[in-house]
């Protein structure tokens, strides 16, 4: 091979090198600035036209999509049909669902400490109060133990139901209207609720309407949404406020994996937007309460019945024992339980004073 020959032969191969490096330096800027989509799934219990989706859960997955410019989107699978009631934490957890949002107590023993903020015997003045107890809650003590109860999952934040009155058909004014009084109640109201002297009877809150309409029961423990939700309004004379009595906890949760898997900007949104939103679904739903109880009362003519101080007094004496009970009995579980009650009322007492308007 001549020497020209191969000269002219090795600038070119150089200059078709440079060409290819160059087109090579361009896709690789391109993949760089174009940002990937996150398509989560999200599992639920409630149903779609329930205000816990429609109202709550759609404005939390529409403003993540939005503070994230569109990569991240949620799409939510309500109603239990991806994951049960009791199958959504563990499903979380696992990975069949990348979020969830579920009510801790509908596995009962499961998370043992977060029980002490759905004691009765707090203040608990409305939703945001309670809500703002159970997160700041449990953030200074189950999340700071050596094992969180919520540690195989990405805690995003916690929200509670608020107040729970008796709604009855026929008035209950002191403690000795509620002796012998059949009331609907599951988990962790009937013990409080048998200490006032009622008998208890556990079934589904789809089934209360029936049973309150034949007499069955004269009454039932529950939030005032459900006057709506299940037409209970139709079927009750009396809403005794007892916000004492009655309180719900629920958490939405991420898996770990599929959080880890999150750019840190994407995960600073998250975690941006959680106290915020503990704030936003707790006063929607109290705005959303007293609605559903004011349209109870023009509708239906349901009598709203307040406890004289006095008497307010002589309930919470006598459930005493069962918050006692309570603690002593998972003290001897080895947890502090005595410590987060403590902590407990003293949020509940803070935030009720605070948000009681």
């Amino acid at each position: 091979m001549k020497p020209g020959f191969k000269l002219c032969l090795t600038i070119f191969i150089l200059f078709s090198a440079l060409i290819m490096l160059g087109c090579g330096s361009d896709d690789v800027g391109e993949a760089e600035v174009r940002p990937e989509t996150y398509n989560l799934s999200m599992a639920t219990f409630w149903p779609a036209t329930s205000f816990q989706v429609s109202g709550l859960h759609q404005l939390w997955m529409d403003e993540v999509e939005k503070r994230t410019d569109g990569r991240v989107k949620i799409t939510l699978h309500p109603g239990g049909v991806l994951l049960g009631a009791t199958e959504i934490y563990n499903g979380v957890a696992t990975g069949v669902a990348d979020l969830g949002t579920t009510c801790p107590s509908y596995t009962p023993g499961m998370f043992p400490l977060i029980e002490a903020f759905e004691l009765p015997g707090y203040r608990n003045v409305n939703a945001t109060a309670a809500s703002m107890t159970i997160n700041e809650g449990y953030k200074e003590t189950i999340r700071n133990l050596d094992k969180d109860e919520f540690d195989d999952v990405k805690v995003l934040f916690l929200w509670a139901t608020g107040p729970g009155n008796i709604m009855s058909k026929r008035p209950v004014n002191t403690l000795e209207d509620m002796r012998g009084m059949e009331i609907r109640a599951v988990g962790g109201t009937i013990p409080p609720l048998e200490s006032l002297g009622a008998t208890t009877h556990a079934m589904p809150m789809s089934e209360s309407y029936l049973a309150l309409d034949q007499g069955l029961v004269n009454g039932i423990l529950a939030p005032n949404e459900t006057l709506r939700a299940f037409r209970l309004a139709e079927v009750i004379d009396y809403v005794t406020n007892t916000p004492f009595l009655y309180n719900i906890a629920f958490i939405k949760i991420m898996n770990k994996n599929t959080w880890n898997s999150l750019p840190p900007d994407i995960q600073a949104v998250f975690d941006g937007m959680n106290d915020e939103f503990v704030l936003k679904y707790s006063s929607m739903m109290d705005e959303f309460s007293e609605n559903i109880l004011e349209q109870a009362v023009q509708e239906h003519g349901i009598e709203v019945i307040n406890l004289e101080e006095e008497e307010r007094q002589r309930w919470l004496d006598r459930i005493d024992p069962v918050v006692q009970n309570w603690i002593s009995r998972r003290e001897g579980q080895g947890l502090p339980a005595a410590q987060v009650v403590e902590i407990a009322r003293e949020l509940d007492e803070k935030y009720s004073e605070m948000y009681q308007n």
